[in-house]
């Protein structure tokens, strides 16, 4: 950033410093924090037999361990996982990763889970 000082009519170039205590306070939220029903992630299944709200990460993973391949595969196919990640956790390295994993066709249920929740623990649940 550069810096203008009208009194001595002087510039001075300055590097801002992002904070990592709003970073961890926002993770922290995305992880165990409940987001507005709005915000969830709704696991429906393709003819809506379901309605389990997952408001952070860590239910997300929870509910994710204990869903049938169909619906899994529902959501992941529609793109669903990334679109979230992307725009209610807001996590955009996330989502690309979520969506590398739903166009991987060759992928079965149980793998692509897996490796979406590692993306997940990885980023919010791991030790600093």
């Amino acid at each position: 950033m550069l810096f203008w000082f009208r009194d001595t009519n002087t510039l001075r170039w300055a590097e801002p410093v992002v904070s990592k205590t709003e970073r961890s306070r926002h993770k922290r939220k995305y992880a165990h924090g409940d987001l507005e029903p709005e915000r969830s992630f709704y696991f429906t299944g393709s003819r809506g037999q379901f309605k389990l709200r997952a408001q952070n990460l860590t239910m997300f993973v929870q509910i994710a361990d204990g869903l049938d391949d169909e619906t899994w595969q529902y959501h992941l196919e529609k793109g669903d996982y990334s679109e979230w990640f992307r725009k209610q956790v807001r996590d955009n390295e996330l989502a690309a990763e979520a969506e590398r994993v739903e166009k991987d066709s060759a992928l079965d249920a149980q793998t692509s889970r897996d490796r979406i929740k590692r993306a997940i623990e990885e980023r919010y649940t791991a030790p600093a």
